[in-house]
């Protein structure tokens, strides 16, 4: 018998950093090479995260590119908690 496991959620480390010179903020996923997201606040950038990491892990998977092992379980309906982490 084959077992299905529903992962409802995946836990996304993130960092966050202000960049003084742009006056923006910019979320990055350091589990997701080259994934990131900006805003004029902290918000914005939070907001708009999630989207950008279902994106680039969406053209990993057109391009047969390996998709790191966190993100393996996800699924459309998966909620991505998002926690911070030390730079």
């Amino acid at each position: 018998m084959t077992e299905t496991v529903v992962v409802d959620e995946v836990i996304v480390p993130i960092t966050v950093d202000y960049l003084e010179e742009d006056a923006v903020y910019k979320i990055s996923c350091p589990a997701l090479p080259g994934c990131h997201a900006w805003g004029e606040t902290l918000d914005e950038a939070m907001r708009l995260i999630p989207a950008n990491i279902r994106a680039l892990l969406e053209a990993r998977k057109s391009k047969n590119s390996p998709i790191p092992s966190l993100f393996a379980p996800l699924q459309p309906e998966t909620y991505l908690v998002l926690r911070m982490v030390p730079a």
